[in-house]
């Protein structure tokens, strides 16, 4: 039986605020490319690690560390994106089948996020 990852699991929610902490600390680098998919790998790549240091980040909405106005506003833009997209995901019960095919989904729906 294969792994399902509904839209109200944990992951899920993890996955998004994921991106939200390590795309801030991106921008705050001077990181502008492929933002989601980065910061995903980077989530992939350690979840441990990246539950250790989010205790020590700010509030995930917290936009007081971006200094560019770019880099301001494609972080707002993102915050509104990634919750429209979990508002859809759950209105449509949307379910995943495992960790990749919810990480494709999440960076092909917010690729456009400028």
């Amino acid at each position: 039986m294969g792994l399902k990852i509904k839209w109200n699991d944990d992951r899920v929610r993890g996955a998004a605020t994921a991106i939200l902490l390590i795309s801030r600390e991106l921008l705050q680098r001077g990181e502008t490319e492929d933002l989601v998919q980065k910061a995903l790998q980077e989530y992939r790549a350690d979840p441990e690690g990246y539950k250790l240091s989010k205790v020590a980040w700010p509030d995930a909405r917290d936009t007081s560390s971006l200094t560019k106005p770019s880099h301001l506003a494609y972080y707002r833009n993102l915050i509104t994106a990634i919750d429209a997209l979990l508002k859809k995901m759950e209105q449509g019960k949307r379910q995943s089948n495992s960790l990749l095919e919810l990480d494709n989904y999440l960076i092909t729906s917010l690729r456009h996020v400028r």
